[in-house]
């Protein structure tokens, strides 16, 4: 009888703490973190949930809209995020945007590739931030970049 109170104890324990960590959320849904950006905040849309811009992250695309590099340190960014995970949480006082990371889309608004060679990327971005993963991070900004003005498409054909 006590080894099975001990798994309900350690189930108690470890289905929220792993719900936490995959960004799933028990009881009442928190606001979503807002990174701001110019005079608009963006947010990423939440499933199912219409979105302002589409972003197709795609690492073999071979003529991405934008290419991105996560840098390892702050030193090798042009942009840096490193938050404590407080301050970014609800979006007020500024219009917000909702960006949609879809690796299927057929027509994004944006196709971002991310490259491992620094001298490649348009942009090279650090992320330490527990609201964010690093390439959530990359697609928010690429939609604020496309946001202040419309990127002349490459080619075609972005599905490589």
């Amino acid at each position: 009888m006590s080894r099975r109170i001990l798994v309900l104890v350690l189930s108690a324990i470890a289905i929220p703490a792993t719900a936490q960590t995959f960004g799933f959320s028990i009881g009442t849904p928190e606001a979503a973190a807002c990174l701001p950006v110019g005079s608009a905040l963006y947010r990423l849309a939440a499933q199912g949930a219409p979105a302002d811009y589409t972003v197709r992250i795609d690492p073999a695309a071979a003529a991405p809209d934008l290419r991105v590099h996560l840098s390892e340190t702050a030193d090798q960014a042009d942009f840096v995020l490193v938050d404590d995970g407080e301050a970014l949480r609800g979006c007020r006082g500024a219009p917000v945007r909702s960006v949609k990371i879809d690796a299927e889309a057929v027509a994004p608004d944006l196709v971002m590739g991310l490259v491992a060679e620094s001298a490649n990327a348009d942009y090279r971005i650090y992320v330490r931030s527990h609201e964010f993963a690093p390439t959530a991070a990359a697609a928010l900004l690429a939609a604020a970049r496309l946001a202040g003005r419309k990127l002349p498409r490459r080619g075609a054909n972005h599905s490589n």
